[in-house]
């Protein structure tokens, strides 16, 4: 089993991430802000990080700077609905696992366990 940090403001988005991981057998924790989210990596074992983008106070991109420096063994994901070809190159050159577009589509906990796959290799 894996846990699985949930960085995302949007709580009906979050609560829906939970209960599909949930039922696929991982372990779930949330957080709704950037910070909080550094905040529960580096008080928690985390497997894999699936953040927003578009959140108040720090993006997406700025939390997942800071994560790296913190754990930059984890691997993340991000999901958004604000998806453009600039934002999508910088994640995946900057060592980013995923890239997914909202909303999310039925093969969401495939992806998940396939970045979960290639990180335990």
């Amino acid at each position: 089993m894996s846990t699985i940090l949930i960085v995302e403001d949007h709580e009906l988005t979050r609560k829906t991430l939970n209960r599909r991981l949930s039922k696929a057998g991982h372990s779930v924790i949330e957080a709704n802000t950037g910070n909080s989210g550094i905040e529960m990596l580096e008080s928690n074992s985390v497997d894999l990080i699936l953040m927003d983008f578009m959140m108040k106070n720090m993006n997406g991109m700025q939390t997942f700077e800071r994560m790296k420096e913190v754990k930059p063994e984890v691997p993340c994901a991000m999901i958004t609905a604000y998806a453009h070809s600039g934002l999508i190159k910088q994640f995946i050159s900057e060592g980013g696992a995923d890239f997914m577009v909202k909303p999310i589509g039925e093969d969401f906990e495939k992806r998940v366990e396939t970045i979960l796959t290639r990180s335990d290799s």
